[in-house]
């Protein structure tokens, strides 16, 4: 099964609450536990005479306010923005620092998402720490006319206002439906079908090249999460889903009373989109998510993108670019292959994770040639022999398979499909220890097995 993943976690898809059921524990917290899709809006069981400050709510936390890196707002069905122009229809979803919401842009007859960030986060965009907005007008107007803009998050709008809580910074983008892990969540499946794969790795693959080439941006957090599905006809998907599966507030008990809650709060509900794997020629995927996002300059360095999809000129604190989206891209292709991991650096050892992580790729790998650029890496860090303390590692880390092992068992899985061996050169291409090796994502779009799709 895939997984979600950010910079510090990589909990399970299946272990996500979507949504939570509150119940009150006999701590001043609640707890959350996974909601089946098919479960109603759950119940809070707040007592009428207890302080719901104590309290989390039940999915972002609505009580940590900008001090705490919080400030989130709790926006209300039926609420409008930029006078009247955006009108709240329903709750998309929450991260660390924002909430996504459905809205009925009156002005242009047309469904958009707004993003909010919390007070917190549009602070640290208003001081320049954060450059999600500056990212998102430059994606919106480098170059409309590339194939892969219509495969990148866009910016259709932004503005700000005043709440309880701070300043909010709000992003209004298109309606995009559910990510990797929540389409294989909502179709009850392991794997993607191949032919959706391969759609997946083109689209992605086009996002790519408008980012790398166009607009001269690293998104440096390629993973499931954020890769989505664009309906193919948003407005009909819109419309069917608010008909067949209403927004829901949570149940507060009836013996509270008005003045004792602040606001209601809204489940969140992602746009269901069902695709038809086969037929669906109008399906496409978006990169979305550009927190983390980093422009392309000479000599660039720092931690970046999720540790297990994690380059090895990263791991090393050496400096990167484009290609390191490039090598998140095959560990990617890898794992909608097989529904594992390619790499997994925090088994349980005594070994730093970062030897870890090098011993699993010389594992992978086992080609003297494509482990000479380990050399050349510690040499730069000042590590005279890097493959002895990787070697050395090897006997203390659970014994992983070559790529090419793992993928011909799917390919057996799948009657020896022909379209795998194609498949499988191309994501080996995207992970060559050597970022110069690897291919530009304009080059891998003229790969056979991409321009017959």
């Amino acid at each position: 099964m895939l997984v979600s993943r950010n910079i510090s976690s990589r909990l399970p898809a299946a272990k996500q609450p979507a949504p939570a059921r509150l119940l009150r524990p006999s701590c001043y917290q609640l707890r959350r536990r996974s909601l089946s899709t098919h479960e109603s809006a759950p119940n809070i069981f707040w007592p009428s005479n207890y302080n719901l400050k104590t309290f989390e709510w039940p999915e972002e936390n609505l009580g940590i306010t900008i001090a705490e890196r919080g400030g989130f707002y709790p926006a209300r069905l039926g609420e409008t923005f930029e006078q009247g122009r955006f009108v709240i229809t329903r709750k998309l979803g929450w991260g660390g620092f924002s909430s996504v919401w459905l809205a009925k842009d009156q002005k242009l007859q047309k469904s958009v998402a707004i993003k909010m960030l919390t007070a917190f986060g549009s602070r640290e965009i208003q001081l320049g720490r954060m450059k999600e907005m500056e990212m998102l007008k430059k994606i919106a107007s480098a170059n409309p006319s590339h194939p892969g803009f219509r495969h990148v998050g866009k910016l259709l709008h932004d503005f700000e206002f005043n709440s309880f809580a701070g300043t909010h910074v709000c992003a209004v983008t298109d309606v995009l439906s559910f990510d990797v892990p929540g389409l294989l969540i909502h179709s009850n499946e392991s794997r993607l079908p191949l032919k959706l794969v391969l759609k997946l790795v083109r689209d992605t693959l086009k996002g790519l090249s408008y980012l790398h080439d166009e607009c001269k941006i690293i998104h440096t957090d390629l993973k499931p999460d954020n890769i989505l599905l664009k309906p193919t006809d948003v407005e009909a998907t819109v419309m069917r889903e608010l008909s067949e599966n209403p927004s829901k507030l949570w149940y507060i008990n009836k013996d509270i009373a008005p003045d004792e809650l602040p606001f209601h709060p809204v489940a969140a509900a992602p746009i269901h989109f069902t695709p038809d794997f086969d037929g669906d020629v109008g399906l496409s995927w978006v990169i979305s998510d550009f927190g983390h996002a980093r422009p392309h300059i000479p000599d660039q360095g720092g931690i970046v993108q999720p540790y297990a999809l994690r380059a090895p000129e990263v791991i090393f604190g050496l400096p990167w670019g484009p290609p390191i989206d490039i090598w998140s891209l095959g560990c990617l292709m890898f794992e909608l292959a097989t529904g594992q991991w390619l790499f997994s650096p925090d088994v349980p050892t005594d070994l730093p994770r970062e030897v870890v992580h090098l011993s699993q790729m010389a594992q992978r790998m086992q080609d003297a040639h494509e482990l000479a650029p380990l050399r050349r890496y510690g040499k730069l860090i000042g590590v005279e022999d890097i493959e002895k303390l990787v070697n050395h590692a090897i006997p203390g880390v659970r014994p992983i398979q070559t790529m090419e092992s793992d993928m011909e068992k799917y390919a057996k899985d799948h009657n020896g499909d022909s379209l795998m061996l194609g498949y499988t050169k191309l994501m080996r291409s995207f992970l060559t220890l050597d970022p110069s090796r690897r291919p530009r994502a304009e080059e891998a779009l003229r790969d056979p097995l991409l321009t017959s799709l």
